[in-house]
């Protein structure tokens, strides 16, 4: 059967361009000098992104810390090589379950009004409530935009996004599915590792993972993976200043599900 998902395409669909270093806890993750996936700067060493965005690639990939456009890399910025790459332990490509990825940086940032951590939210999103993302888009052009793009969401209720017309029994308990403020905005695909961010206080409540091949089909809107529910494993890995062998005991708490196998386009 034809695959039913997609990696998010690059673009924050119907956004805007965010006002500059507002949001300076998103980072760029780029292999080959292009940007691939976003992330969240947790700690001066660690980002977290999305287990998918490895594609294969291995560790030789770069952060950008502090950038605002794609084609500017002033004093504002600081790149770092990605010294381990560390997947949950859970992760599976076909499902995306435990779609999570923590970058441990060569190096250590300098913080500054360009380049500020972001800590987790303390509890689950619940339906209704109005959350963000950010993103290098293509703005329906194609390419990548060469400035980060902001876009309001709203978090759905996990039983509607599980129901027949919409993700038919996939989204399991340890995913977040949203749909942008305006009719036909959304994610795409180098938002794909992106911070879902919600509460007074800026947190991560979730990691952009996956849509349909038609980021603004509202019967199959995007998916987080929730940063909440894998908490402790995001908070030992830290600890512990590198990957976990094995998952621990309550280190996620997910439930298996027959997913369709999943595509990358290109």
């Amino acid at each position: 059967t034809r695959p039913t998902r997609g990696w998010l395409r690059p673009s924050v669909i119907g956004g805007h361009e965010a006002k500059p270093h507002s949001r300076p806890y998103v980072v760029s993750v780029q292999f080959g000098g292009v940007h691939a996936c976003g992330g969240a700067l947790l700690h001066r060493r660690w980002v977290l992104t999305a287990a998918h965005c490895l594609r294969g690639t291995g560790t030789t990939g770069k952060v950008v810390v502090g950038l605002h456009n794609l084609r500017e890399r002033g004093a504002a910025t600081q790149t770092f090589p990605i010294r381990e790459a560390c997947p949950h332990p859970g992760y599976d490509r076909q499902t995306l379950e435990n779609d999570l990825l923590l970058l441990q940086l060569q190096g250590t940032v300098t913080l500054s009004r360009t380049r500020r951590l972001i800590g987790l939210l303390g509890r689950e999103p619940a339906a209704g409530v109005t959350c963000s993302l950010a993103g290098w888009g293509s703005r329906g052009h194609g390419g990548l935009s060469p400035t980060l793009q902001e876009l309001e969401v709203t978090v759905l209720d996990t039983q509607m996004c599980n129901n027949s017309r919409f993700w038919n029994g996939d989204i399991t308990p340890a995913m977040i599915c949203f749909q942008g403020h305006r009719k036909g905005s959304a994610p795409s695909k180098g938002d794909s590792g992106g911070p879902l961010v919600c509460g007074k206080q800026p947190a991560v409540a979730g990691v952009l993972s996956f849509s349909s091949p038609d980021p603004t089909d509202p019967f199959k809107p995007p998916v987080a993976t929730s940063a909440v529910k894998h908490k402790k494993w995001i908070q030992k890995t830290l600890r512990r200043g590198g990957c976990s062998p094995s998952p621990g005991a309550g280190d996620t708490q997910t439930t298996p599900s027959y997913l369709h196998r999943l595509a990358f386009n290109s």
